[in-house]
């Protein structure tokens, strides 16, 4: 996947750009609040996800416009496609190669791509939520029944909780536990198993990246906590033993879920541990193996997309070399092959090192190759 070119109308500060990338690394330079981040959610917005800043398409138009536009013209293996994406106060509008569609996850797996932003050092920082949410979207990409599957386990879940919130309700709706925890435990276990499977073969990938991270001096490990099954427990075949041991945790649990007015225990509570020389990353972890590791998922997702796919997705790196030494920035700069990437950074120092590429220098929303 390589972008030909981008263009940029009315999008947040930025009035009109343009911008022609190299198959290779591409540097946005620029000092802060100078339009380097609007590039990239611009063009995250063409993988048919929402913005990573958790942005209102409203809040995306630049101050005195009615709407933006976002023109991405890229290239994967077989053809030359065109994303054009219109957004405004009065309607969005989306055109794959001229054709419009009617909402944007009809671009998902159309234009690929993996994004570090500051805020994904929530990954390894912040709680469970965040590493989950990191799963549910890289698994999501390459499985789509894992995602139709996720959205029937959060339907169920809900009604489940709806019925534990309200204590008449819980003894009115007593009886129809079975049938929910039914339900929970073969989506649970299917959704347990994706996981599992998954972390498997992004472990090796992400393991890899973060030795050379660090000069190979540190390791990266990772693990699936389950709060239905024991970590030594095979999560390979889906069967009737697992399901049956998911329905049982459960019912094991009801008169706690009762008292605390939620379900305690299922795939929507578990966690992904990240450990750094064999301690958790984020109790014991510098800030700088933090960022690595963080960033080291990222760049596994994104190796393991084109193994299993054949397809590269672009790597959108967000003021990721702050917090990190010359070795780990050389790495970024030096060692990423075979993909297209898009980083900003801020202190031009930064890219003495860089052996190849494009540098382009970004200064109120204007847009120029170095």
């Amino acid at each position: 996947m390589i972008i030909e070119s981008l263009e940029l109308h009315d999008f947040r500060n930025i009035r009109e750009a343009s911008l022609s990338p190299c198959p290779g690394i591409n540097i946005l330079l620029g000092e802060n609040a100078q339009g380097k981040t609007n590039l990239m959610e611009a063009v995250w917005l063409c993988t048919g996800s929402r913005s990573f800043r958790g942005s209102r398409e409203s809040q995306m138009i630049r101050f005195g416009a009615e709407a933006f536009r976002v023109e991405l013209s890229f290239r994967d293996r077989e053809r030359l496609q065109n994303i054009r994406y219109s957004g405004g106060e009065r309607r969005r509008k989306i055109l794959l190669n001229g054709a419009p569609l009617r909402q944007p996850s009809q671009l998902s797996g159309v234009f690929p791509a993996v994004a570090f932003d500051p805020t994904g050092l929530d990954i390894v920082r912040e709680g469970p939520e965040k590493r989950r949410q990191f799963l549910d979207n890289a698994i999501s990409q390459l499985k789509p029944a894992y995602a139709k599957y996720l959205a029937q386990y959060q339907a169920v879940l809900e009604q489940r909780n709806a019925i534990l919130r309200d204590p008449e309700r819980c003894r009115q709706f007593a009886d129809t536990f079975d049938i929910w925890d039914t339900q929970l435990a073969k989506l649970g276990t299917a959704l347990s198993l994706y996981r599992a499977d998954y972390l498997k073969k992004l472990e090796p990938a992400a393991a890899e990246i973060y030795g050379g991270f660090s000069g190979y001096a540190e390791s990266f490990s990772m693990g699936y906590e389950s709060t239905v099954y024991e970590p030594e427990e095979p999560l390979e075949i889906y069967s009737d033993q697992l399901i049956e041991k998911y329905r049982q945790a459960l019912l094991d649990t009801r008169e706690t879920d009762r008292k605390m007015r939620c379900t305690t225990k299922g795939v929507h509570r578990d966690d992904l541990s990240l450990s750094v020389n064999g301690l958790p990353a984020r109790s014991f972890g510098s800030r700088g193996q933090q960022r690595s590791c963080a960033v080291a998922l990222r760049l596994g997702e994104a190796r393991l997309y084109r193994g299993i796919t054949g397809e590269t997705p672009v790597i959108l790196l967000d003021d990721v070399m702050s917090e990190l030494d010359q070795g780990r920035q050389d790495y970024i700069l030096n060692q990423i092959r075979g993909f297209q990437v898009l980083i900003t950074c801020c202190d031009a120092s930064n890219t003495l090192r860089m052996e190849s590429g494009s540098i382009f220098s970004v200064r109120e929303g204007q847009i120029r190759r170095e």
